[in-house]
């Protein structure tokens, strides 16, 4: 009997669970460098990391109707109406679907996870920031890459990320919304494996993340995050001071 094949490995995943291993033991934060976009005195970037970016939005119900050209021949008449009235209500059928709200706009983007909010790339160049503080729901998903927040602003259309980093973007931007509290999170507990999980699924937690596309920022701080834990394992005292 042949036996099952092994699943490749998700880098974004692993990060994702190391970094909320790495908070639930109160390791601090990383700052990633930005270049180009100008941060706030107070804002750092936590992770820069690609997604696919979609809003829900409606369409306004309207269309162009269709006007039949005049003939005086009634035969020619009567078909140009008739042709006038089916495209009318076939465009009509179109604009009452597209009055129903859809997720819409998608696009991938590059996503920059601050602890004051996320900025999402233009297609035209730039970024749209969607600020933490003008949240009113906020649903993360982890396990189908999926992250869902909407605004109190009723012209801030609400927003929908899917992708392999969304855990990560997920899990630094519920760090900034509700702090040590994040953990109390149902779906975002699930990123902090069990000791027989963590150790099934990283056999070996000295060695470096094998076959990832993380930045070398991201590499390097769960470098250290390896070598604070082992500090960490190393003394008797709870006190991290990191």
């Amino acid at each position: 009997m042949n036996a099952a094949p092994r699943r490749s490995p998700d880098p974004w995943w692993r990060y994702a669970q190391d970094c909320a291993t790495a908070l639930n033991q109160g390791i601090e934060p990383p700052v990633i460098p930005t270049h180009g976009p100008l941060l706030k005195a107070n804002e750092v970037t936590r992770l820069s990391a690609p997604a696919y970016y979609s809003r829900l939005a409606s369409g306004d119900g309207n269309y162009d109707r269709a006007n039949a050209p005049f003939f005086v021949n009634p035969i020619l008449m009567g078909g140009a109406m008739a042709t006038q009235g089916a495209i009318n209500r076939r465009r009509r059928r179109h604009a009452d679907r597209d009055a129903h709200p859809t997720w819409r706009n998608h696009r991938e983007v590059a996503v920059l996870t601050t602890n004051l909010r996320l900025m999402c790339s233009r297609p035209d160049g730039g970024y749209v920031s969607f600020w933490y503080q003008d949240l009113t729901e906020f649903y993360p998903d982890p396990d189908t890459r999926t992250l869902t927040m909407a605004f109190d602003e009723d012209h801030t259309a609400p927003l929908r990320l899917n992708g392999p980093a969304v855990p990560g973007i997920s899990l630094w931007a519920a760090h900034a919304l509700y702090g040590p509290a994040w953990r109390e999170h149902p779906k975002l507990a699930a990123l902090i494996p069990t000791d027989q999980t963590h150790s099934q699924s990283h056999p070996d937690r000295t060695q470096g993340p094998a076959d990832t596309d993380l930045t070398d920022e991201q590499r390097r701080w769960w470098a250290q995050h390896q070598h604070r834990a082992h500090n960490v394992r190393s003394t008797d005292g709870p006190d991290l001071n990191l």
